[in-house]
């Protein structure tokens, strides 16, 4: 009768230990967020912002209240204003000292009790608005928007995870096939940020084929039923769930195949076979459910970076979600004001961020005790297989028992006898071997990899990448390019077209688009007479006569006058002739100095222009398909048809001049819709200088920012490893805050109270990066390395700690290092643009700034190259060292070589 009484025994010890295991682990997370959100708090009221908001609303609310008690501005007014906003504020502890004070704003952002709002109704960086609905609440506005969010990452999750695995455990049976080879070509892709990926959606489905809408939650107009709310969300997901799913799938797919087809070859599956189960059984039974925990653990994974890169796609898509929201409630110049920001919301949303990341990380300890046998209670009375950490008192112990042992006493060399001599010069030719071992090692790995086309177009769209670094270094002086990127397009005289598309775009065209033509008083085709009259006055003729062939009507057609006179102003007239020999006469004007004319306004029965309203022709003009305000200049007039008639123009100016020395020049400046190799942005600036100084940037961000994350996320997990006790406990901790705290978020918050440069904001992920998903794979490994036999023998040897770190056991995982680092180069890469989407200033032009401005300054009514530019070098950067990493995965991983 003592079986069943030990088998109870038991399983109550395995649910104690799962309890408590759960326990602890809630109240790391709690402690954690709390931790993060003080500090968050610290940072937020370094300028007294919060305090701020708090005093506001604290005025708000007494002003109001205090209206009941007296007329306005009456004396009963006042002192009942007074005594409210005293009680309000002992009531909010906001007269309390420095820490007590900041601990009850500590207490308020996790409880989300702020009270109400100052500001519910905000602008967005592309036009629309971010409302927070009916009531005005913290904690309404803040969960009113996370619905929204929950929604569309849920609706793409979902669909991914039925739509990956049973492809993943499919393309895993076909290793080899056309298919599985088609998904593999395509899981490069998910180095894609899912917003890169949307703006591409909007372009195709929503601005070219107007199939989808551009973005938001709902129509313009609401539908006639409740039910049709369903058909209206519905149709509005699309193209964001799209974007996430792309950016997600084909990589999950990659790497949940890998897994699959590792499980796949193991023994026992090889069993099954032969015993004849079912090919459903064995995929459930021997394949699907051993491999589900890796499975899990890469896709929460996934979940807790996303809840952060989600921010980016709700700013493209102007979803109402909780990212959107956080970016708006930051300090913005994006309305037509600047928006002093709305910090109490943004501290409610980093803790909701946390919430969710420690919600995640919790759920996914959850799933691994369901899971994985490994961590349950057995059902042969099985007791929780659960590997007991050493306390640190008796890891301190060891530590100090291995102290007091005798070390090794080093001989001079002349104290060495022969045999130990012998023995050196061996292992110094042993060390030798191992070197040259490890360069033919190298060049097999790289004979391999040119065998791989898709590893070879990599490498050839990297050294184009080199060669444009190089050559925007060396041709485009660093602190040049600086000054005229904020100087240049500044000036009223302009000669370059505004959001003009490539030049290179008429090679495509039958019909050529016009760039700028440009006529002065001494270029060819230009006629100047000067005619003498009585009484100092004078008659001054000038011809402009051009071919005009064109398929499209120019963009902006002026004349730039420049008199000469001391008292009487000039006076021009000005006749435009066509091909077909009509003569158009425009309005006539006055000369008071140098002065730009469109010609468009000179039109008879067109309104004069108004010359407080400046430059607002990319507002009324649809840029792109020409002025058609220009049209009764160079269209047929007996036809409804917009296309210019191609063929010899001439502009006729009869000027009078009312003085001897008087005169009058006139230069001719039409600007079409094309321009350079790149176009145009919308101040008039060539994008070839940005496009080129983009690529040493991303360069230089990708390389070092992958390089030292890695290496620093490997060397410390080594150490973790190694040392152990209270240094491993303290790196997990750290790497488990990091994946609970919301980094990127804190960083964009950390960027707006400072203000401090886009350098110092990337160094600071980058540091951050390095406690991540990283350093718990590299720590993995690190632990099956330790108990290696030839470990214990360098430590027999007397080789130091850190011998045998770097020495022993970081070289054994260069074939994991080499695919991770080359595979995370993109992240950064695109790391840059979604802080520039953020509008995280540089002095300096790079591709995430020239995104961020052609969203925000007209990329879709305009030149779609505007942003697709940066976008497609930023593709093409991703996909080149994405395809390098996974030829080398393949490489150095023999199990995932083509059968």
């Amino acid at each position: 009768m003592e079986v069943p009484h030990r088998s109870l025994r038991s399983t109550l010890q395995s649910a104690w230990r799962i309890f408590w295991y759960f326990l602890r682990r809630i109240v790391t997370i709690l402690i954690t967020i709390i931790l993060g959100v003080f500090v968050a708090v610290l940072l937020t009221n370094v300028t007294g912002q919060i305090d701020q908001n708090v005093q506001q609303k604290i005025d708000r609310q007494a002003r109001s209240q205090s209206y009941r008690y007296g007329r306005p501005n009456t004396d009963e007014q006042k002192q009942a204003y007074q005594r409210l906003a005293q009680e309000m504020t002992e009531d909010m502890g906001a007269d309390l000292p420095f820490m007590p004070r900041h601990l009850r704003w500590t207490y308020n952002a996790l409880t989300l009790d702020w009270g109400e709002l100052q500001i519910i109704t905000m602008s967005t960086p592309i036009g629309g608005q971010v409302s927070s609905g009916v009531k005005n609440e913290t904690g309404f506005v803040v969960f009113y928007h996370l619905r929204h969010t929950l929604l569309l990452v849920g609706t793409a999750y979902l669909l991914i995870f039925l739509i990956g695995i049973p492809l993943a455990l499919s393309l895993s049976q076909k290793h080899g096939d056309w298919l599985d080879r088609f998904f593999s070509f395509l899981a490069p892709l998910s180095s894609v940020p899912s917003w890169a990926i949307g703006i591409l959606l909007i372009f195709i489905f929503a601005l070219e084929l107007r199939l989808l809408p551009f973005g938001r939650m709902f129509d313009t107009f609401p539908p006639e039923t409740t039910i049709g709310y369903i058909a209206v969300v519905a149709k509005h997901l699309i193209l964001p769930v799209s974007a996430i799913v792309i950016s997600l799938l084909f990589q999950l797919i990659y790497t949940w195949r890998t897994f699959f087809l590792i499980f796949a070859k193991e023994d026992y599956v090889e069993l099954a076979q032969a015993k004849g189960l079912t090919k459903k059984a064995i995929n459930r039974k021997y394949i699907l459910r051993p491999s589900f925990p890796y499975v899990i653990t890469s896709f929460a994974l996934t979940l807790v970076s996303f809840w952060q890169t989600t921010t980016a796609l709700e700013i493209i898509f102007d979803w109402p979600g909780i990212g959107n929201l956080y970016i708006q409630s930051l300090p913005h110049f994006w309305g037509e004001g600047m928006f002093p920001g709305e910090m109490i919301i943004t501290l409610a949303i980093v803790v909701v961020f946390a919430y969710l990341l420690g919600f995640t990380v919790l759920l996914l300890d959850v799933v691994y005790a369901i899971v994985d046998p490994r961590v349950r209670v057995g059902s042969q009375d099985k007791a929780l297989r659960a590997v007991r950490k050493e306390s640190w008192l008796a890891a301190l112990r060891k530590r100090w028992k291995r102290r007091k042992q005798p070390k090794p006493i080093l001989k001079s060399r002349e104290a060495l006898t022969d045999s130990e001599v012998e023995r050196n010069l061996k292992d110094s030719s042993l060390r030798w071997e191992s070197l040259k071992t490890q360069w033919e090692a190298l060049r097999r790995v790289l004979r391999e990899l040119v065998g791989y086309p898709s590893a070879v177009m990599g490498l050839i769209i990297i050294a184009l990448l080199i060669f444009g670094s190089i050559y925007a270094v060396v041709a485009l002086p660093y602190l040049e390019v600086g000054e005229l990127w904020y100087t240049e397009g500044l000036g009223g005289m302009y000669s370059v077209p505004k959001l003009a598309q490539p030049g290179w775009l008429n090679l495509l065209r039958k019909d050529d688009l016009l760039s700028t033509l440009i006529l002065k008083a001494q270029d060819e085709g230009v006629l100047k007479t000067i005619e003498p009259g009585s009484n100092g006055t004078s008659s001054v003729s000038i011809a402009f006569t051009f071919d005009y062939p064109y398929g499209a009507l120019p963009e902006e057609f002026l004349i730039d006058f420049t008199p000469t006179y001391n008292i009487k102003r000039p006076f021009a007239f000005m006749t435009w002739i066509t091909p077909d020999g009509r003569e158009i006469e425009l309005k006539a004007l006055s000369l008071p100095a140098t002065m730009r004319v469109d010609l468009a306004d000179y039109i008879p029965g067109q309104p004069r222009p108004n010359p407080f309203l400046g430059d607002t022709s990319y507002v009324s003009d649809q840029i792109g398909l020409g002025n058609p305000d220009l049209a009764a200049l160079f269209t047929d007039p007996t036809s409804e048809s917009m296309v210019p008639v191609q063929g010899t123009y001439q502009l006729r100016i009869e000027g009078l001049v009312f003085e001897d020395d008087s005169d009058i020049n006139a230069e001719l400046v039409m600007l079409g819709q094309v321009y350079g190799i790149a176009g145009t942005d919308y101040m008039r600036r060539d994008l070839v200088i940005p496009l080129l100084w983009g690529m040493p940037f991303a360069l230089a961000i990708g390389l070092f920012g992958a390089l030292l994350t890695t290496t620093a996320s490997m060397v410390i997990a080594a150490a973790g490893v190694w040392f152990g006790g209270w240094v491993d406990a303290l790196i997990q901790r750290i790497t488990e805050a990091n994946m609970i705290l919301p980094i990127l978020a804190l960083a964009v918050l950390f960027y707006a109270i400072f203000n401090v440069s886009l350098w110092t904001i990337l160094a600071i992920i980058v540091i951050l990066n390095v406690f991540s998903s990283p350093t718990k794979a590299f720590r993995a490994a690190f632990l099956q390395i330790k108990e290696e036999p030839y470990i214990e023998a360098a430590q027999a040897y007397g080789v130091s700690n850190w011998g045998i770190i770097l020495r022993y056991m970081m070289p054994r995982i260069v074939p994991v290092l080499i695919p991770q680092l080359v595979a995370l180069i993109p992240a950064f890469v695109f790391l840059e643009a979604t802080l520039g989407l953020f509008n995280i200033k540089s002095m300096y032009p790079t591709w995430g700034k020239v995104i961020f401005q052609a969203l925000k300054y007209g990329a879709s009514w305009g030149s779609r190259y505007y942003v697709l530019g940066p976008i497609f070098l930023l593709l093409l950067t991703g996909f080149a060292f994405a395809m390098i990493g996974f030829a080398l995965d393949r490489i150095l991983n023999p199990r995932l070589r083509e059968g």
